[in-house]
């Protein structure tokens, strides 16, 4: 039995597959800074252990900046249930992405998120520090 993604995983597909040129997952996981199989599980909103499909949810970080990458609205993450997410991502540079995000910041977390000498947790808790960072001030 295939399980059906929750709204706020709908609305991350919807957007990633909506944007042009196509975000891949791959690009858009890169983007994000975690890896393909992760953001996979996210969007899907499920997750195989032992052959078995069971049910899985973005945290609201994580969440955020899935929504910052594909271009989703803190009103979009509210109206799928996910106002904690809104909230993350609202803290991001420049608020939300419907702003426009900040390229310097993104060039920078681009770098971070393709580098081959960094581990995904090392990559992740970077990312983190520059979000945090950044947020509600001037990028750097």
């Amino acid at each position: 039995m295939e399980l059906e993604a929750p709204p706020e995983a709908q609305l991350i597909a919807r957007k990633r597959k909506a944007l042009r040129p196509t975000l891949s997952m791959l690009e858009a996981a890169r983007r994000a800074g975690m890896s393909a199989t992760r953001w996979r599980q996210l969007e899907t909103g499920s997750i195989r252990v032992k052959g078995a499909d069971y049910p899985e949810r973005a945290p609201a970080d994580t969440l955020a900046r899935m929504a910052w990458v594909t271009g989703a609205t803190a009103a979009e993450l509210c109206e799928a249930g996910r106002p904690d997410a809104a909230e993350e991502l609202e803290r991001l540079p420049d608020g939300s992405p419907d702003h426009g995000a900040h390229d310097e910041v993104r060039a920078i977390i681009d770098q971070i998120a393709s580098s081959k000498v960094l581990t995904e947790r090392q990559r992740k808790a970077l990312i983190d520090q520059i979000l945090a960072d950044t947020a509600g001030n001037q990028p750097l």
